[in-house]
């Protein structure tokens, strides 16, 4: 029997119309697995450790889906790469970032959440997901 997050996943490529494919069912399993933060040729490369076959195109290509559906969360940007997470390790949280040496640190606010909330609502909006990321310079790279 498939698992419910199978199932999902898979229910909301049909609606999408999207096909249901072995590959992608192995991306979503391989993404599930992942801890902490990931570019594109990282997961690649984890997925080819677990004994995964994933092209890195085809990856490329189901990033969208992937967060479109929840399966994963864009975590934070640097100026070469774009990071995520699997959206079932934990909670949401956010991210702030040293742009100098790359630091990133996460943290949780209920005020920073809820007043999202109130933008959205304010400019007509009704919140679905974001990507919250503060950039600065953390305390080694300050000295």
């Amino acid at each position: 029997m498939k698992s419910k997050r199978k199932r999902d996943f898979s229910k909301f490529l049909r609606q999408k119309s999207y096909r249901v494919t072995a590959e992608r069912l192995r991306l979503l399993e391989g993404v599930r697995r992942q801890r902490g933060h990931f570019n594109v040729d990282e997961l690649v490369r984890r997925l080819h450790d677990q004994g995964l076959k994933v092209s890195r195109d085809m990856v490329y290509r189901n990033i969208p889906i992937l967060l479109e559906s929840g399966v994963i969360e864009q975590s934070f940007k640097t100026s070469r790469d774009t990071f995520y997470e699997s959206a079932y390790q934990k909670k949401h949280h956010d991210h702030i970032l040293c742009r100098q040496c790359g630091k990133v640190a996460e943290f949780e606010d209920t005020d920073i959440e809820k007043l999202q909330e109130t933008i959205a609502q304010r400019v007509g909006f009704k919140l679905e997901y974001h990507c919250h990321q503060l950039v600065g310079l953390c305390a080694k790279c300050r000295k």
